[in-house]
């Protein structure tokens, strides 16, 4: 019988440390964006499957994407998920549906709706409700 309680034991280690590695990616992922703050740049968007809602900066115009090298966008977004100003790259395709969205309901709010992985990447604009 003790046999089965060393199987156990072992599992509650495996999932804390699981837990901790997964605590300290969230840790360094921070420290990153803050870094980039620190030195004046806004930090990429990397928007998470299923609906994200951003407001677009109308202040900020977006521009050509210089690492990008294909003809990608910049354009200069504020998450509602965490009150952060990001820079999201988008194709021209995108960049034609955010602004659409805009322009037909003159609000800046849309939702960016993501959907698959890798290069089965989908995304979608509709109106901020």
């Amino acid at each position: 019988m003790p046999k089965p309680q060393k199987e156990e034991i072992k599992e509650q280690s495996v999932s804390s440390d699981d837990s901790f590695w997964s605590e300290l990616y969230k840790e360094v992922v921070e420290q990153a964006k803050e870094q980039i703050r620190e030195r004046g740049g806004v930090p990429y968007f990397r928007p998470k499957e299923g609906e994200n809602v951003l407001t677009l900066d109308t202040e900020r115009k977006p521009e050509k994407d210089k690492n990008s090298k294909t003809l990608k966008y910049q354009v200069f977004v504020i998450s509602e998920a965490d009150n952060q100003e990001y820079m999201l790259s988008v194709t021209p395709t995108l960049l034609q549906k955010i602004l659409k969205t805009y322009l037909d309901t003159k609000n800046p709010k849309f939702v960016l709706i993501r959907v698959g992985q890798g290069q089965q990447t989908r995304y979608s604009v509709k109106p901020y409700a």
